[in-house]
């Protein structure tokens, strides 16, 4: 292997790495930052799907927002060049259950991605709209949404043609984020673990960490007693011990 191989290697790995770097999307009322990419399928022109995966770029950049909750909901939009991220908030300040979050939780009631489709064997090119509504990375008020790696379908596949708005079946769209921080209301500063609110996923590695952790002890404090054992062993086979 050559000085250049090795050179292109290590250049080649490096600005894979630079390429994820994370992103911060930050305004007085939220948060977001991570590495964010959508895997877009769309059909060809034989009906069959295909697809490819999309980063927000460096000049993704928050276009519009509102932090005025009595003017409607808690809502940022980040412009990729023709692309756009909608992402609206809720957020559950009362003591019961409201649009399926929690009391005292908020959560993401809606992610809309506005998206141009330009690949030659798409049926057809142009901008589509693909949506999710429910409750997403739902967390405590006061606390940080964490994922290490996580995904969200986006359906309901729309396309304006002319004056008509088309359905467009199969298709979709994956919201993929790899070190998601997520937070809502002003801008807080993490101190501890416990300010966070982890996903599933990372929920059950730190519940494994313990329990390993656990078991190492366990297993150490087996290995001593059975050297204890068989020293003690060797020596009473020695004659025993000396006594005075």
């Amino acid at each position: 292997m050559n000085k250049c191989t090795i050179f292109c290697a290590v250049l080649a790995f490096w600005s894979g790495v630079l390429a994820d770097t994370s992103r911060t999307f930050s305004k007085d009322c939220f948060n977001i930052t991570g590495v964010i990419s959508f895997n877009v399928t769309y059909k060809m022109a034989d009906d069959k799907l295909s697809s490819y995966t999309v980063k927000l770029s460096e000049k993704a950049a928050v276009s519009d927002f509102n932090c005025n909750k009595t003017a409607g909901p808690v809502s940022a939009t980040i412009k990729d060049g023709d692309n756009s991220l909608v992402v609206q908030f809720g957020i559950n300040d009362k003591k019961t259950k409201y649009a399926a979050i929690d009391p005292d939780h908020w959560g993401v009631s809606s992610m809309t991605y506005n998206y141009m489709v330009k690949a030659a064997d798409a049926k057809p090119q142009g901008m589509r709209q693909a949506t999710a509504v429910g409750s997403f990375f739902v967390t405590p008020i006061n606390h940080t949404y964490s994922c290490s790696s996580q995904s969200l379908k986006l359906e309901n596949v729309t396309m304006v043609t002319g004056n008509h708005t088309v359905n467009i079946t199969d298709e979709f769209v994956l919201f993929e984020e790899t070190g998601l921080k997520l937070s809502v209301g002003p801008n807080q500063t993490v101190h501890n673990d416990y300010d966070y609110h982890y996903c599933k996923a990372d929920q059950k590695v730190k519940d494994i960490v313990p329990i390993a952790v656990g078991v190492a002890l366990a297993a150490l404090v087996v290995i001593v007693l059975i050297a204890y054992l068989i020293g003690r062993r060797r020596t009473v086979a020695a004659g025993g011990y000396e006594r005075v």
